[in-house]
């Protein structure tokens, strides 16, 4: 009978801790989504600016909503815990301020990215597959003529 207790017992604590990540994982999931409409008010009414291949960008806030609403909401990325080896020379950083960036990492001899989220000063890593073409789309919009109206190329460029 003692034995039998036991083994009541550490199920339930397990059906415990198994019930408490299922519901800490939601709950990032759902602050994940309000920080990112977060994120893409802020950069709507402040700017944003997109750094890559040495260019800095102030996207225009067309693009911004855009890009933002089609790539940052992609329900099928896949929460990662560590980012691989890239090509630092490749990412590109879009940035509200400094609590709030994202940084897009493309792999090599992929269309695929890991993106590293960091929204209200949570660090967060994605793996999005190459379906999305995320990297060359978020090219797309932040180029200084823009696809909805052109976008801003700023002095500190090299």
């Amino acid at each position: 009978m003692k034995y039998f207790m036991w083994i009541i017992l550490i199920l339930f604590v397990a059906v415990l801790i198994f019930l408490g990540f299922l519901i800490a994982s939601r709950v990032d999931y759902f602050m994940y989504e309000k920080q990112v409409v977060s994120f893409v008010a802020k950069g709507i009414q402040e700017g944003a600016i997109v750094r890559y291949d040495g260019k800095s960008v102030l996207v225009n806030k067309y693009n911004f909503e855009v890009m933002c609403g089609k790539l940052l909401t992609i329900t099928e990325r896949e929460k990662i815990h560590k980012v691989k080896e890239y090509a630092k020379d490749r990412e590109i950083i879009i940035e509200v301020d400094e609590r709030n960036y994202v940084v897009i990492m493309p792999l090599e001899r992929s269309k695929a990215v890991y993106m590293e989220t960091v929204l209200d000063g949570k660090r967060r890593y994605f793996y999005v597959s190459d379906k999305y073409r995320i990297y060359e789309r978020v090219i797309t919009y932040s180029r200084p003529e823009g696809f909805y109206g052109p976008n801003t190329l700023l002095d500190d460029s090299k």
